[in-house]
């Protein structure tokens, strides 16, 4: 089979959920023995070279506008694959498939990994709004394949559209020991942090990630932790520099770390805590969970989903005022966190796997060629029960 992956920034990942999850599934299903091409941004990766781990990557430009820079670069994707001979188109996001009839027209099959509700990010303007909406019903009208992320999703996508959908949650790396052993840790050093001292959160800082809330439940915690802040948002300027005015000195922001920085953190964290309100099934937990990490989340119906009993939750709608009371039962008992981070391990172990992942995107391609169109009922492909 040939796969063509559109919609993402760039892969190597150094950006967010669709970007490692193409990385993940590209390089597994090249591995399967299939052809993978991933169409990167300009100017948005650091890989040299046209191969990665034998995926075929083609960087094509696009504009540097948050509202446009997707639609601009799945356009020329879209016109550069055409003519390419490829079996399967797979979009990333609903927002790029505004111009999925080009290749469905010249008989290619046409996939799409919807982002959840995506319209409902407060990043977003109302025309960005309207087109977010507009384009669910383009992926439903045009994709002869949707797959969810969590079942939220996909009974999101039967409940407003009638429309099935194929349920497969995103994966996580298998952690790697620690690099030189337990006391080599130079991101900690670098950010006066110790193992087992931070509270850790990752995620872009974008409103509907609640980020505000964090800070204000985390500033009237009574501990000596520091709350640990790893991400950035390159369209939120005043939004970022509103969260970084914190006076408390326990809070610290590193930016964007990747790669063994990345896992030294989650490796080394007291506690995982995400306070988003939007989205399915978040990466960022899922490996949280994999680094055995005690996990708090918002109770949303997705995050829910991932933790069932190996984690906990707080009121979301009560914004930061029971997240504060749940941060505060979870400094002052150590024991529950340790009880909680086995549970976490042993769940995330068991159901989030990236080659189980790989294998069912391989199995979803291969019936889609061998005649099948959209499901009549809902197919649920991923780890069942809860």
């Amino acid at each position: 089979m040939r796969i063509a992956m559109i919609g993402i920034k760039a892969i190597p990942a150094r950006f967010g959920g669709f970007e490692t999850a193409v990385d993940e599934i590209s390089r597994g299903v090249v591995r399967e023995g299939h052809e993978v091409v991933v169409y990167n941004r300009a100017g948005m990766s650091q890989h040299a070279g046209r191969s990665y781990e034998g995926v075929e990557l083609v960087t094509l430009p696009t504009l540097r506008s948050k509202n446009l820079s997707t639609i601009c670069h799945a356009f020329l994707s879209t016109l550069h694959v055409m003519f390419r001979r490829v079996d399967v188109v797979h979009y990333f996001t609903t927002g790029a498939t505004l111009f999925a009839p080009l290749p469905r027209l010249l008989g290619k099959k046409i996939v799409c990994s919807v982002d959840g509700t995506d319209w409902q990010r407060a990043k977003w303007g109302g025309l960005a709004r309207w087109y977010l909406k507009f384009s669910e019903r383009l992926a439903v009208r045009f994709c002869h394949r949707l797959i969810s992320d969590s079942t939220e999703v996909m009974n999101y996508y039967r409940r407003r559209y009638g429309a099935a959908s194929s349920c497969i949650a995103y994966g996580m790396r298998e952690p790697q020991p620690a690099e030189n052993g337990e006391a080599a840790n130079p991101v900690l050093e670098r950010f006066g942090l110790r193992p087992r001292d931070y509270v850790l959160f990752v995620g872009r800082l974008v409103p509907e990630n609640n980020v505000h809330y964090l800070i204000q439940a985390f500033a009237k915690t009574s501990t000596d932790k520091k709350l640990v802040i790893v991400g950035d948002d390159p369209w939120e300027r005043n939004y970022v520099r509103s969260l970084r005015s914190t006076p408390d000195p326990r809070i610290v922001f590193t930016g964007g770390v990747y790669g063994e920085g990345y896992a030294q953190l989650q490796r080394n964290a007291y506690l995982f805590v995400l306070p988003d309100e939007v989205g399915g099934t978040h990466p960022a937990l899922v490996e949280a969970m994999g680094y055995g990490n005690c996990v708090l989340v918002n109770d949303t119906p997705s995050n829910l989903e991932v933790i069932a009993d190996a984690g906990l939750s707080y009121r979301g709608k009560d914004g930061a005022a029971d997240l504060q009371r749940q941060l505060q039962m979870l400094v002052d008992a150590p024991g529950l966190v340790d009880e909680y981070r086995q549970k976490a391990g042993q769940r995330a172990h068991e159901r989030y796997r990236w080659e189980d992942v790989v294998e069912q995107h391989v199995v979803l391609y291969r019936q889609l060629l061998e005649g099948g169109e959209r499901p009549e009922a809902v197919e649920f492909i991923g780890p069942q029960g809860a």
